[in-house]
């Protein structure tokens, strides 16, 4: 599955080789859906990247898309009924309502997607702003787009004519979008008459320009500290799922290309030392698998110096007592030692290094998607194999 970040990079190569695409992107649900507001591909004439659920709703949206392409201009909102989905013959799991914005893309917006290539890249906060309803009042277009970028509170138009501009966002407008861009909120957001934006609650148009915000939250990564037998099936499941891999351990013998040739970035250093080499942020899930429990709390010390990014933890219930009890008592902030996920691992009964990494990314899963914890952690059963590395 493509990975939001890769989009774009994918956009910019397809625009470098002159050849146009319509960018279908979730823009509102309503029920149970596949994906979430946000969701995107790309469809061109040989082909799609990217993936908005699979199944006769992204049919749908790829034969609209296809025809926007023909007629080689234009946008358009289609909704996605999948409420009927169990009168296929493919059936789904889901029983809600996409509704999807498709837009072309030409050569002529290549400095669009080289900026939000760019931003994803190197983990930088921005926004796509797309009009989807230009309403009553506005001479922009649906399809006209630009790009926020937090720092400056200011859309930069490239290219295309900046949906901003022509809407007239002053004030209040732009420090909501630079807010929400910060946030890497996405949603479908209102013009009123003040000029300051409100979130779309019902999809019927009433007049007023309607814009779509699109964060660019840039590549999520996941960091394996610790290159044993556990890293190798997680490392490969992280790449699976779109993350940016780093693997990091101090033994060259195990922290090499021939052990994770699906890797990134393979860094063989001091814990400490690699860790320190890294920015963390919000878009980072730090798992520390070492081979003992004092290089473990070592890992976990180095990345707490980076507040922002999960940090995840194997071993049992009692030494991650005793290590967070440990750090408690050197004068670490509490509530940043409760944002520690340990001990790390969904409890699915693992006991093999396959079914331990499955165990942590399935919890990753859950918090990359809900923020949900619970008390059905500690995935291994006895810790046996914990330290089987």
């Amino acid at each position: 599955m493509a990975a939001v970040d890769q989009i774009w990079s994918e956009a910019v190569r397809t625009l470098e080789r002159n050849q146009p695409f319509a960018l279908a992107t979730v823009i509102n649900v309503r029920g149970s859906t596949p994906r979430e507001v946000g969701a995107k591909m790309i469809v061109r004439d040989d082909g799609q990247f990217g993936t908005i659920g699979g199944g006769c709703g992204e049919a749908e949206v790829f034969r609209k898309a296809r025809l926007l392409l023909a007629e080689g201009a234009g946008a358009g909102l289609a909704e996605i009924d999948l409420t009927g989905d169990f009168d296929q013959q493919e059936i789904g799991t889901c029983g809600g309502i996409m509704d999807v914005f498709i837009d072309l893309w030409a050569p002529r917006d290549l400095p669009i997607a080289r900026q939000l290539a760019d931003s994803a890249a190197h983990n930088r906060p921005a926004a796509l702003l797309t009009v989807i309803d230009p309403g009553a009042r506005s001479e922009a277009p649906a399809g006209a787009k630009t790009v926020v970028e937090p720092a400056d509170a200011t859309p930069r138009a490239t290219a295309a004519k900046s949906g901003a501009e022509v809407i007239g966002f002053e004030g209040v407008a732009l420090n909501q979008l630079a807010d929400r861009a910060a946030d890497a909120a996405a949603g479908l957001l209102e013009v009123g008459g003040d000029g300051a934006l409100q979130p779309v609650t019902r999809i019927e148009p009433n007049g007023l320009p309607r814009l779509f915000l699109d964060p660019i939250t840039g590549a999520q990564r996941l960091i394996i500290v610790g290159a044993g037998h556990i890293a190798q099936p997680l490392c490969d499941l992280g790449a699976m799922l779109g993350f940016h891999t780093t693997v990091i351990d101090d033994r060259v013998s195990f922290a090499n290309r021939e052990r994770f040739p699906r890797a990134d970035v393979i860094v063989a250093k001091p814990f400490t030392a690699a860790i320190e080499s890294l920015r963390l942020d919000r878009h980072c899930y730090l798992i520390s698998v070492t081979r003992g429990h004092a290089f473990d709390e070592e890992v976990v010390r180095a990345a707490l110096k980076q507040p922002g990014c999960f940090i995840g933890m194997i071993g049992s219930k009692r030494r991650s007592r005793a290590m967070l009890a440990r750090l408690a008592e050197d004068g670490i902030d509490p509530a940043l030692l409760d944002e520690i996920h340990a001990p790390l691992g969904l409890d699915i009964g693992a006991e093999t290094p396959e079914e331990i990494a499955i165990a942590i990314i399935a919890e990753i899963i859950r918090e990359r998607r809900t923020g949900a914890r619970d008390d059905f952690t500690l995935g291994v059963k006895s810790g046996r194999l914990r330290r089987k590395l």
